[in-house]
């Protein structure tokens, strides 16, 4: 038995060929034939545990595979296979006992050999793997491929995207997918790390998820599964980073001889690439254990405008304007005043799109309200307003000083 093969592939017991379950599964199947469906419930509100407990089979753990349309046991197995919640009955621990029907007829029109799987289990026993490394005997864990090419059909939902593993900038990226043989119109729910965080609709083998809101940073385990059946599609891992590396500012200092400027900065370990850019010139840095980037760089080749760009893995990148640190004067190019000029700079122009002059036009017209009210006198009364304008303010103050400006 194919099923037998792979759960002795990876140490899980073996299951016995029940009668009862057997009758369970040829029942069903017949059931299918004579009211015209197929599917795990009826239409007249048939369940695959009462076929199971017609029979006189006792269950702790009970379970159902179907299919359709197979010739081969190797062509249904594969399939099943390839459908992880079909593979889960396969390779539960749940279940000791099987049953298995094949039985030929007319459905919706058309002949056809439905397939129906039954799993159980009488007692609260379960099993685990004892090894999941497979030896040199892959003819005895792995189908054989049918020779005829089959058309058989499966219940099944996957997501297409994004792919297993992928490194995504953008926190609002869609979930996309599709299923097999599923009719009519479906709903589709989203599973995060077994959580549910949202549902779609459609009536079409594709489907598309929009969360809404973004995802959190990091690492997301997601699953699909098809709304009141238990058709799942397999976790697929994708990692959510849209946060530009950092290069620390306050360490930036600027050397000068003869002919060269040393340029030594520390930047943030998720950095992957650094680089230096005046005028046409663009300045490939070596980066370090130690994420301190050094580049020596030629006078005659610093321009007007010179700025630093970090990128990350996912393709983030942060940009930042040096040009005030090769200005000519004072040897010490990092002084206080240098620095103050450079941050205000870099600040009023963020890249995320929040303006340090915007945040003080708000704060002068906090105080022009705050003299008004106390002209007429009224600014006790108003003080409860007046403070969540005042806190407003500097939320955004305190986001644009942390970088978090977009956020805010």
């Amino acid at each position: 038995m194919l099923t037998n093969q792979e759960r002795a592939a990876v140490g899980l017991n073996t299951l016995n060929t029940n009668a009862k379950l057997a009758a369970a599964a040829t029942a069903k199947a017949n059931n299918m034939f004579e009211e015209q469906y197929w599917d795990h419930y009826g239409p007249n509100g048939e369940t695959p545990w009462m076929f199971i407990t017609q029979a006189g089979y006792t269950y702790v753990y009970a379970g159902e595979n179907l299919a359709k349309g197979f010739r081969t046991a190797e062509g249904v197995h594969e399939a099943w296979m390839a459908s992880p919640t079909h593979k889960e009955n396969i390779m539960s621990g749940k279940y000791k006992d099987i049953g298995v029907a094949v039985v030929e007829g007319t459905l919706l029109g058309k002949e056809t050999i439905l397939v129906v799987q039954m799993f159980g289990n009488p007692t609260t026993q379960t099993f685990s793997p004892t090894t999941t490394v497979k030896s040199n005997t892959d003819t005895v864990t792995k189908p054989i491929v049918p020779s005829i090419k089959e058309s058989g059909e499966i219940k099944s939902i996957s997501i297409t995207n994004p792919k297993m593993g992928e490194l995504i900038d953008d926190a609002n990226v869609d979930i996309k997918g599709e299923t097999s043989n599923i009719t009519g119109e479906y709903t589709v729910e989203i599973l995060n790390s077994d959580s549910i965080v949202g549902e779609t609709e459609s009536s079409t083998k594709d489907w598309q998820f929009d969360k809404g809101s973004d995802w959190e940073e990091g690492e997301q385990d997601i699953q699909a599964k098809i709304k009141g059946e238990n058709i799942k599609s397999d976790v697929v891992t994708f990692t959510i980073d849209s946060t530009p590396p950092k290069v620390d500012q306050s360490t930036i200092t600027v050397k000068r001889d003869t002919q060269y400027i040393e340029l030594q900065f520390s930047y943030s370990s998720d950095t992957t690439e650094l680089k230096f850019v005046t005028g046409d010139k663009t300045f490939d840095l070596e980066l370090t254990e130690e994420n301190i980037a050094t580049l020596n760089i030629p006078k005659e080749d610093i321009s007007d405008r010179s700025v630093l760009m970090a990128t990350d893995e996912a393709g983030n990148i942060s940009e930042i304007d040096i040009s005030e640190y090769f200005l000519e004067g004072d040897e010490d190019s990092t002084d206080f005043g240098t620095n103050l000029v450079l941050w205000l700079r870099n600040v009023i122009g963020t890249t995320d799109g929040i303006s340090l002059i915007i945040v003080g036009f708000v704060f002068i017209l906090l105080s022009i309200e705050i003299y008004v009210y106390w002209r007429k006198g009224r600014l006790g009364k108003s003080a409860g307003e007046l403070f969540t304008v005042g806190a407003w303010w500097l939320i955004i103050l305190v986001g644009v000083f942390k970088g978090f400006g977009g956020l805010v």
